[in-house]
């Protein structure tokens, strides 16, 4: 009889011990990156701009309103290039962020790194239009919604800063 309680203790004993280590491998992994990752919005605005409570109901109005559109658009952004490319134009996009390009730099650093064939780059070329100009229809609605402290928070329209440009040189 105390040999099977020395039994029951050791075992019992063992068992306290290792279920720590067994929690620990059935914790949830981290998904793989690129896996279900997160929608952007539609409607982005600067963080530096905070809605009111007023403007909070409209801009999620317009959000409903041009996140399918934009969403269609980018998943067809996405279907142009292979797994491989994707992969590269990932990981070159959050190199140069943290490096601090962005715009017409940022945009070659991935065009280099994907070596998209002529009939991508074509197709990209194309949804790439349709989403600046649906960014344009979106950035129409929303600022009338916005007052002028926040419209003056607002990055430039792409050709503004073209247009000062030219101003000053023909002065």
């Amino acid at each position: 009889m105390l040999k099977l309680w020395k039994c029951v203790l050791a075992l019992s004993v063992s068992a306290m011990l290792l279920s720590p280590a067994l929690a620990e491998d059935a914790k949830p992994k981290k998904p793989k990156v690129g896996a279900a990752k997160k929608e952007q919005p539609a409607v982005q605005l600067p963080k530096e701009i905070e809605l009111t409570d007023e403007q909070k109901p409209k801009i999620a109005e317009l959000e409903k309103e041009f996140a399918p559109k934009m969403k269609e658009l980018r998943e067809k952004l996405d279907k142009v290039l292979t797994e491989e490319q994707k992969k590269a134009r990932a990981e070159v996009t959050k190199e140069a962020r943290t490096s601090g390009k962005k715009g017409k730099e940022l945009q070659q650093a991935i065009k280099d790194a994907t070596k998209a064939s002529d009939e991508q780059q074509k197709q990209i070329d194309e949804v790439e239009k349709q989403i600046v100009a649906l960014r344009q229809k979106i950035r129409e609605k929303v600022e009338p919604i916005l007052t002028d402290d926040q419209k003056a928070k607002l990055p430039p329209k792409p050709g503004e800063k073209k247009k000062k440009g030219k101003d000053k040189k023909s002065a």
